[in-house]
């Protein structure tokens, strides 16, 4: 199955917002755009007007501040995509043959750095400022379903009931993963994107790097 784009589910999810009127979804929609494009320290209040065919006077009585549009723009990705994007990957999970971590975690891991290249642009967008504003890192958390948490506790547990993991208390594991995860993806996409990336090499080594810490 593709992975879900999450800019690509912007629009529809800020349309279907009631409590927003016609020109404020514009301006969310069409910022969202320009920080992809441009970056969000690139793109002016001025910019974000023009483009929504606003005055910049009636945008700041609606946002107040660029931050505020960032931030009031990631609430329906919190709330809603990112949740949809977890539950698609619970599927996925549950479709794979579980007989050894070797292979769980190459699915695993190759399976998010696919979702982490089509999503690039809302990785630059979106991760520094979930990274610096704990806010909004605690809204993102609380968003994940507890479902899709479970079905990766169940598959830890039952390679640990096999002798297959190192017999560590899960929200360790689950730590180390993401951490491992997330540190490739800020290194991809954020601090060093000009490199010249082989991520079949990447994916070998990050795969290594989780077996070799978590096996028994």
């Amino acid at each position: 199955m593709p992975n879900k784009k999450i800019l690509d589910a912007f629009p529809a999810a800020i349309n279907a917002t009631k409590e927003l009127t016609q020109k404020q979804k514009d301006v969310l929609i069409t910022s969202i755009r320009l920080f992809a494009e441009q970056g969000y320290a690139n793109t002016s209040t001025h910019q974000i007007a023009v483009a929504a065919h606003q005055s910049e006077g009636t945008m700041f009585k609606h946002f107040k501040s660029k931050a505020n549009i960032l931030r009031i723009a990631l609430e329906p990705i919190i709330k809603q995509i990112i949740p949809d994007v977890l539950t698609e990957l619970q599927r996925e999970t549950l479709k794979q043959p579980m007989t050894n971590l070797h292979d769980f975690l190459d699915f695993f891991v190759r399976n998010r750095m696919a979702f982490a290249d089509e999503n690039q642009d809302a990785i630059k967008v979106f991760l520094s400022e979930l990274l610096y504003n704990a806010d909004l890192r605690q809204e993102f958390l609380a968003g994940a379903p507890a479902s899709f948490v479970d079905t990766f506790k169940v598959v830890i547990h039952d390679f640990q009931r096999r002798g297959l993991v190192v017999d560590w208390p899960f929200a360790i594991i689950f730590r180390h993963i993401m951490s491992i995860l997330g540190g490739y993806v800020m290194d991809r996409y954020i601090l060093f994107p000009e490199r010249d990336w082989d991520d079949e090499e990447q994916a070998h080594y990050l795969v290594a790097e989780l077996e070799k810490v978590l096996a028994p």
